[in-house]
């Protein structure tokens, strides 16, 4: 198969992580899959953008024609992409189907609710999303509105969250913060800044795997695992266990 390596940091290490499993030495491409029964190909892995549709204009093969309405819709090829539309990242990009598809739109708001609110808000700097601005209550601070928004979901999801936010801590105690500041200056822009604020931009974002906090998703074979390990990992730490 081929995977943009420039992409993600994960796909990167695939190629170049020496602790990977190689059919060959020759073949370092190649990786070995979970059990070692079958091996995963990637004898593409650095193509660029350039390079893909410098491919497709040598060689005539046909490709997916929406690419087409994208580029006369003014998207620039590097932001070009065809995905599912309604994650984390996804989402900014929902005003496109009402100019590329008006009739898929039209269905999808049928029938996913804020479907249309997502794609009025959802790519601009603004409160709806908190991409540049969140809002508290005023009789809490940042930490306890936090410990309110876990609080309030369902108990498996806060149980994610405060895994990721207890590793988050964590890490930063090692490093002699006993823990992180309310806020910080410029704590909910693109650079991982610790602060109480940001953990609440993670939860209101609904940033599921904690991207906001650096951290990348857990494969799904071991996430079981990585909970329970979570859990005694808490208790010992004393972070975000019921004790506390």
């Amino acid at each position: 198969m081929g995977i943009r390596a420039d992409e993600s940091l994960n796909r990167f290490m695939t190629i170049s992580s020496q602790r990977k499993q190689r059919f060959a030495d020759d073949k370092p491409w190649t990786t070995s899959a979970p059990g070692g029964h079958a091996w995963y190909i990637y004898p593409l892995y650095d193509w660029k953008t350039a390079d893909i549709w410098t491919w497709f204009a040598k060689s005539g093969e046909p490709y997916n024609p929406l690419y087409d309405l994208m580029y006369q819709a003014g998207v620039p090829l590097r932001y070009m992409r065809i995905c599912e539309p309604f994650g984390p990242e996804q989402r900014q990009g929902l005003w496109l189907y009402h100019v590329l598809e008006p009739e898929r739109w039209a269905a999808m708001c049928q029938r996913v609710s804020g479907a249309h609110s997502g794609g009025v808000y959802a790519g601009h700097d603004n409160q709806f999303y908190g991409h540049r601005k969140i809002d508290k209550p005023d009789h809490l601070t940042w930490k306890s509105y936090a410990l309110f928004l876990l609080d309030s979901m369902p108990e498996t999801t806060a149980e994610h969250y405060r895994n990721k936010i207890a590793v988050y801590l964590r890490w930063y105690q090692k490093k002699g913060m006993e823990d992180i500041p309310d806020t910080q200056p410029a704590d909910i822009g693109t650079k991982d800044i610790p602060s109480w604020r940001r953990v609440c931009k993670v939860l209101l974002n609904n940033d599921y795997w904690c991207r906001q906090l650096s951290f990348s998703p857990t494969k799904s074979s071991h996430y079981q695992r990585y909970r329970k390990r979570m859990e005694k990992h808490r208790q010992q730490w004393g972070i975000l266990c019921n004790n506390n």
